[in-house]
């Protein structure tokens, strides 16, 4: 059985009601359920492509041979990983902030998040007649 969600404070969460317990995924995701396999690695790598073949580039641009300065991409590479994984650690630590937030209006308002009502495709869908 899972361990029910703890606040900052340490005290358990409770979801709202008419909400799916899966949206404490909300304060942070620890465990991360929703990280596909390239989720985790995409900004680091793309940006250590990005600036790796950019020092290569600059090579060429100045038309110097293209493994003049190997030492430069290796550390263009790795600069670009680092930079790439400060972002990457910003950009969720930013999302988890703002999604705490939202959690947090949605439990002081259940009112305005009911569950919706649900409905068959009968009761959405319009007749339809094919025109010959």
């Amino acid at each position: 059985m899972a361990k029910p969600p703890v606040d900052v404070s340490g005290t358990i969460l409770e979801p709202p009601p008419g909400l799916d317990p899966d949206c404490f995924l909300f304060l942070g995701d620890p465990e991360r359920k929703t990280y596909g396999p390239l989720t985790r690695a995409w900004m680091p790598v793309t940006a250590a492509i990005a600036l790796g073949v950019g020092s290569v580039i600059s090579n060429l641009a100045s038309k110097m041979p293209v493994g003049a300065g190997v030492h430069k991409h290796v550390f263009n590479t790795l600069l670009g990983f680092t930079i790439g994984e400060g972002a990457f650690r910003f950009r969720e630590k930013f999302a988890a902030e703002r999604d705490i937030q939202y959690y947090h209006y949605m439990v002081l308002h259940p009112e305005d998040f009911q569950a919706p009502e649900r409905k068959k495709y009968s009761q959405v869908l319009q007749p339809w007649y094919p025109v010959r």
